[in-house]
């Protein structure tokens, strides 16, 4: 099954091998927007990033990604459902 378009990305262990290939899985099943949250969460960002541009973006598989350092699980998700549709409309949380 394909991740939704919109996905937050909860780490509530920080940052370990298993973050970079659900990335690459997020570039391959065409994820447009990325939240992070949780341990490390701006270093996970960064991964996103950094997985997306090795695919070919900007110009290819642009990931839009954000990172919330100070916020809970509950008010990323509601950040998230606030982007505009053309990020989907669907809101999936992925824990790892």
């Amino acid at each position: 099954m394909a991740y939704a378009k919109k996905v937050v990305l909860f780490t509530p262990r920080g940052m370990h091998g298993g973050v970079e290939a659900i990335a690459h899985q997020f570039v391959a099943d065409g994820v447009l927007f990325v939240a992070c949250v949780g341990k490390a969460c701006d270093v996970v960002e960064d991964l996103v990033d950094w997985v997306a541009i090795g695919h070919g973006s900007p110009e290819r598989n642009f990931i839009l990604t954000s990172c919330h350092p100070e916020e809970t699980l509950a008010e990323v998700v509601e950040f998230a459902r606030g982007l505009s549709d053309e990020y989907g409309n669907e809101v999936q949380v992925v824990e790892v």
